[in-house]
């Protein structure tokens, strides 16, 4: 009885941390006007890494290492922000580095779920969804706290 509490319990904080980084994702994403494209893209390799698991773990890092030198090529930085040249590539570097981690983070979901016996297509939809949930979070909470919106007034 115990073990299976203990078993809930960190399978939901395990889908509690997909959760909040995704929503951070989501929230990065938006905050460095990501055309839609690359969104895409990045949902696709997220089904991918969801159902692949460390499998894809090659694919996922190439797509992340992708997505930061397109980064730093266009000199991409985060919108309504005046950073100077290092502080930007230091945020950089730290975006680099919590998306490696995130990645990690879902292509090992399936292994740290699975002593809840859930299927493996079980498991597949609750961490997508959990995700998908995640990347729109982050993406509205970012634009819901703009200068001028209505959120961004009454704090």
């Amino acid at each position: 009885m115990a073990k299976t509490t203990l078993s809930y319990l960190f399978a939901g904080g395990y889908l509690l941390g997909l959760l909040v980084a995704y929503t951070a994702v989501g929230w990065i994403l938006a905050a460095y006007a990501t055309p839609a494209l690359m969104w895409m893209w990045t949902l696709a390799l997220m089904v991918y890494v969801a159902w692949a698991g460390a499998g894809a773990i090659a694919a996922s890092m190439l797509w992340v290492v992708s997505v930061v030198w397109i980064a730093a090529y266009t000199s991409a930085t985060p919108l309504h922000v005046n950073w100077q040249g290092s502080t930007w590539a230091i945020s950089l570097l730290g975006v680099w580095l919590f998306a490696i981690s995130v990645v990690l983070m879902l292509a090992f979901a399936h292994p740290a779920l699975q002593s809840l016996r859930w299927s493996r297509k079980s498991t597949f939809y609750r961490v997508v969804i959990t995700t998908g949930i995640g990347l729109i979070l982050g993406r509205c909470l970012y634009w819901s706290v703009l200068p001028g919106s209505s959120l961004s007034t009454s704090v």
